[in-house]
């Protein structure tokens, strides 16, 4: 278990473990939530897409390239 100590300035680092798994780099942003007594950090997806892919379903592999496909049809 990672351990995490609030600043005087009520800033918090992440550990490093933590931020490798979630992909966290510096200038991403961050959603805290409170859920019953624990608070909850997610990463904000990049874009909707990205936010599709973390369901993790099968359907949404490739979406990107479709939309992608779809839009240099329209420029056509």
């Amino acid at each position: 278990m990672s351990t995490a100590t609030l600043s005087s300035k009520s800033q918090l680092v992440l550990p490093a473990e933590i931020r490798r798994k979630l992909g966290i780099h510096p200038g991403d942003r961050l959603v805290v939530e409170l859920e019953g007594d624990h608070a909850v950090i997610r990463k904000i997806p990049h874009s909707d897409v990205e936010a599709l892919a973390a369901y993790r379903s099968e359907v949404w592999r490739g979406y990107a390239d479709e939309v992608q496909e779809a839009r240099d049809e329209w420029d056509q």
